[in-house]
């Protein structure tokens, strides 16, 4: 094999793993709240004085972001005074108490436990009756969904 020949490969080689680590650090975004109350997601740190989250895709590191600190370098690495933690974006996301959804339970609960009968819609559209078996399994989700939604 040809000197020439060698370096080639070397430098295919090189490139590729070059191009490879870059694909398997995952990227940094920002995630905040507008003034609307909208969730904004973006490659780009929102204006100073706003809070916001840096994400790392792949990894699962969040790091929270107080508004007056502004811009803080992409960095995905934990390290002294860059502290990073592990979320679980999905039980984050369940575990915060909403008022509307705990009203809205509240209010399934109470129309379950009643003694009325409880119509719904089925697929097709028409009312229906629900079952005393039925009444059980919704009753049980209601408070299931009580308890996620109110503090």
């Amino acid at each position: 094999m040809t000197r020439s020949k060698r370096t080639f490969i070397l430098a295919t080689i090189f490139a590729s793993t070059l191009v490879s680590s870059v694909a398997v650090c995952g990227t940094v975004h920002y995630r905040w709240i507008d003034d609307r109350g909208n969730p904004v997601h973006s490659d780009r740190p929102p204006p100073k004085g706003i809070d916001y989250e840096v994400i790392t895709t792949g990894s699962g590191l969040k790091r929270v972001v107080s508004g007056d600190q502004g811009a803080v370098p992409p960095e995905v690495k934990p390290r002294v005074g860059n502290e990073f933690t592990q979320v679980d974006e999905e039980e984050a996301r369940r575990s915060k108490k909403n008022p509307e959804l705990c009203s809205r339970a509240k209010t399934n609960l109470e129309a379950l436990t009643g003694n009325a009968k409880v119509r719904i819609r089925d697929d097709q559209g028409e009312e229906r009756f629900l079952t005393e078996e039925e009444v059980i399994v919704e009753r049980e989700k209601a408070k299931a969904q009580v308890s996620v939604y109110c503090p």
